[in-house]
């Protein structure tokens, strides 16, 4: 049988070793290839050992053990009302009759998230004696969803900032442009000028350095609201610009970020190229993770994005980055499921 101070010792340096052994991993898979997930897993798990063992020795000492179970709790239940956000965002984005209902969905998740978050607070005394064997497994639910929801969200949120820390600019020959949406159809948006502009100062830099123009792929195709492709805006306003027009090619078959990557490579008409890649900050990991896809050795540049929209497209981009990678996320809830099911089992 361990001693407190034994398990006190264990519950301190046991995470610190953790933590260190998933920094150098971290550090070694960014060297590998900044563009995988697992990178900033490594770094999150690693986090979550070292603060959260602290605050399970709370929750596991008599005299503290409110303190810790109301954290670990406020954690958990944080990021599941973020979840649900993140989901009512998810639904938004691939299915379009819901987007007029938006506001109100938002409204709804938050609500909801609030009212799941209260539940695990709630006295024992006060529910009815044949709910309480129900509330134990909603309860175990909920703690478990909350937590994965937290790690997913810290995962994500990491990957974004840390990835365009990465990534050098070398001077490569192509630089793809990454379209999006035009206003009034035929005018760039402040995060379609953002890219642009980014984009050329880059092939100023580029030119400076080497003496040759980089080739500006400019890959956007045209939507139905629009009259002009994106791509064909993204040039005239580079060429007006100052941007020579022999440098610049031309992308219009593409509606999606991977098809970006795909039929940009038809542009280059190279086997094997070497790209920089330019898209708004908070875009800029999915989009790596697309090409990494292609197997495009690429490297990406984030362009800068104001601060009132860098927040709404960093839940967009969530919502986008647990669709493409739905098989995970959807055995981590079949998991999830039996472990709400054993856990309140096991311990009665």
């Amino acid at each position: 049988m361990f001693s407190l101070s034994q398990m006190t010792n264990f519950l301190i340096f046991f995470p610190a070793l953790i933590f260190i052994v998933a920094v150098t991993l971290a550090i070694f898979g960014y060297r590998h290839d900044p563009r995988r997930l697992l990178n900033s897993w490594y770094l999150v798990v690693g986090a979550v050992i070292l603060l959260g063992m602290p605050i399970i020795l709370l929750a596991s000492l008599s005299d503290t053990h409110h303190i810790g179970w109301r954290v670990l709790s406020a954690l958990a239940f944080l990021a599941l009302t973020l979840g649900l956000f993140d989901w009512v965002m998810l639904i938004n984005w691939h299915f379009r009759p819901l987007r007029r209902h938006f506001r109100a969905l938002t409204i709804f998740a938050i609500i909801l998230g609030l009212a799941l978050a209260v539940l695990p607070f709630i006295p024992a005394h006060v529910w009815p004696t044949d709910l309480l064997t129900p509330m134990k497994y909603v309860n175990t639910a909920l703690t478990l969803l909350g937590a994965y929801m937290c790690i997913t969200i810290a995962d994500f949120l990491v990957a974004t900032w840390t990835y365009p820390r990465q990534t050098k600019l070398h001077g490569e020959h192509y630089v793809i442009v990454l379209g999006s949406g035009l206003h009034h159809g035929n005018q760039l948006s402040k995060l379609l000028k953002s890219r642009v502009d980014t984009a050329m100062r880059v092939g100023s830099i580029a030119k400076d350095e080497t003496g040759d123009w980089p080739i500006l792929i400019m890959s956007g195709g045209q939507g139905a609201d629009e009259t002009i492709s994106e791509s064909s805006a993204m040039a005239a306003y580079a060429k007006e610009n100052g941007y020579p027009a022999a440098a610049i090619r031309l992308e219009e078959k593409s509606t999606s970020t991977f098809e970006n990557f795909q039929y940009s490579l038809d542009v280059i008409h190279e086997p094997h190229p070497t790209i920089e890649f330019v898209t708004n900050n908070f875009h800029v990991f999915r989009a790596s993770v697309f090409a990494a896809m292609l197997k495009l050795n690429s490297r990406g540049i984030a362009a800068p994005t104001r601060s009132h929209y860098y927040h709404r497209g960093l839940i967009r981009e969530y919502a986008a980055l647990t669709w493409l990678h739905k098989t995970r996320h959807l055995l981590a809830l079949i998991l999830i499921v039996v472990l709400t099911i054993a856990i309140p089992w096991f311990y009665g």
